[in-house]
């Protein structure tokens, strides 16, 4: 029974991070995007009309993501960098 317990807590953390990584990264990329296509436009007598909030809020989406994207490859590369450089990442041994 111990072990059917250990099993599905490992399970319920994969499963978060799955909808995390899976479904969160996606997310935040899409409310990227639909900030940036409003952070200027047009109005009838052809004046930009500039919105920072949106604009602010695209760039850090997107500063977030380039965050992640670059976390995920330092942890793939971790036991690759600490034999290679010395430099332990991510409590790589």
């Amino acid at each position: 029974m111990h072990s059917v317990m250990t099993n599905l807590s490992s399970l319920w953390e994969v499963v978060l991070a799955a909808l995390l990584f899976g479904a969160g990264v996606p997310a935040v990329f899409a409310f990227a995007v639909r900030w940036w296509a409003t952070a200027e436009t047009v109005d009838d007598q052809g004046r930009v009309q500039r919105n920072h909030a949106a604009l602010a809020g695209a760039v850090a989406c997107l500063v977030l993501l380039l965050v992640v994207v670059i976390c995920g490859v330092l942890f793939t590369a971790k036991a690759f960098i600490a034999h290679q450089f010395g430099i332990h990442l991510f409590g790589q041994a």
